[in-house]
């Protein structure tokens, strides 16, 4: 009976999140993504002097803020290959309207490239899900095995039904902070415990959207338009300009 009542309510959250949503993706000013009273820690801006990454696309520019204490594999592999120019010049392979983006795979690595001599587990956080600007692990084959290829978040926004049925699932309020983070950016809350989020695009989450816009080719199963990751650039944050 349990389990009947589970799937009825899966069923009843999936129907609510494919229909209309709240465009709301947080208010952008001079590139950086405005979170106001947001206390959900993967949204905080990175200190001055830490790492982030930087990508550069034909589209425009990306900012990340990086998670190594959290997923530390997935950002020492994204790193490394980011610093050795393997995601330099790669193309966006795949866009979901309203979904995702995703990239990392390169013509000499089909599947994606490990540093590691083999592909890694994955390392989840449950206060670290996939709201619009998130930054996730593909798995390699189905299995729980990553490797160089990534995902970024764009999901335009939730129907309010849909966060209303959150927080009343919300026994406690322990996920107060999450569901908070899911009204004002969006998301999809139905990948949280299955995938690695290893980053959150702090700046240019209009960049991101446009991207998502650029329609695929059905019969190819590609982006018409090609969009090209011209680098990735480990550098040191230097504050917002």
């Amino acid at each position: 009976m349990k389990r009947k009542n589970l799937i009825f309510v899966i069923l009843i959250l999936t129907t609510i999140l494919s229909s209309c949503k709240k465009d709301n993706t947080g208010q952008i000013v001079n590139g950086y993504t405005q979170i106001g009273e947001l206390k959900l820690e993967q949204l905080q801006m990175p200190e001055v002097g830490e790492e982030i990454a930087v990508i550069t696309t034909n589209m425009g520019v990306m900012k990340l803020r990086l998670f190594p204490d959290v997923a530390p594999m997935a950002v020492e592999n994204f790193t490394t290959l980011a610093k050795e120019g393997f995601y330099d010049g790669i193309k966006i392979t795949r866009i979901i309207l309203d979904n995702l983006i995703q990239s990392g795979k390169h013509k000499d690595y089909g599947k994606g490239k490990s540093i590691f001599g083999d592909f890694f587990e994955d390392e989840f956080d449950e206060n670290y899900v996939h709201i619009t600007g998130a930054v996730g692990l593909t798995k390699f084959g189905g299995s729980s095995r990553h490797g160089s290829t990534f995902y970024i978040i764009s999901q335009g926004g939730l129907k309010q039904d849909y966060i209303e049925m959150m927080r009343q699932m919300d026994e406690g309020g322990q996920s107060k902070d999450r569901i908070d983070a899911y009204e004002v950016l969006g998301g999809i809350p139905r990948l949280d415990g299955n995938y690695t989020i290893f980053a959150q695009v702090f700046y240019g989450i209009d960049t991101l959207m446009e991207i998502n816009k650029v329609e695929m080719d059905p019969l190819n199963d590609a982006p018409i338009k090609d969009v090209i990751i011209e680098t990735i650039e480990i550098v040191p944050f230097e504050g917002v300009k």
